[in-house]
């Protein structure tokens, strides 16, 4: 069972993703004038991860990976949209 590399990977996600929440946040609240643009960026992005995240799952899962190793490989999958994001916006 990979429960440590799971819990592991989901705390950095977590922290990451709370990185780019904070920008995205001072950027939407000093009224910076790309935010409007970057509020559109997000939602988009997010339906856009999901499918990407729920196809390359499925078809994991098909070819016969556990469970457990998809799950660890969506959350590299989220953590690298969100690494982008920290990139795009630092």
């Amino acid at each position: 069972m990979l429960f440590v590399p799971i819990l592991m990977q989901t705390a950095l996600l977590a922290i990451e993703a709370g990185e780019v929440i904070e920008r995205r946040m001072t950027m939407f609240a000093t009224g910076a004038p790309e935010a409007p643009a970057e509020a559109m960026l997000m939602v988009g992005e997010k339906f856009l991860q999901a499918s990407l995240s729920m196809g390359r799952a499925s078809a994991l899962l098909a070819q016969g990976v556990s469970p457990d190793a998809v799950v660890l490989d969506t959350i590299g999958d989220y953590r690298s949209a969100v690494g982008e994001n920290r990139r795009r916006l630092a």
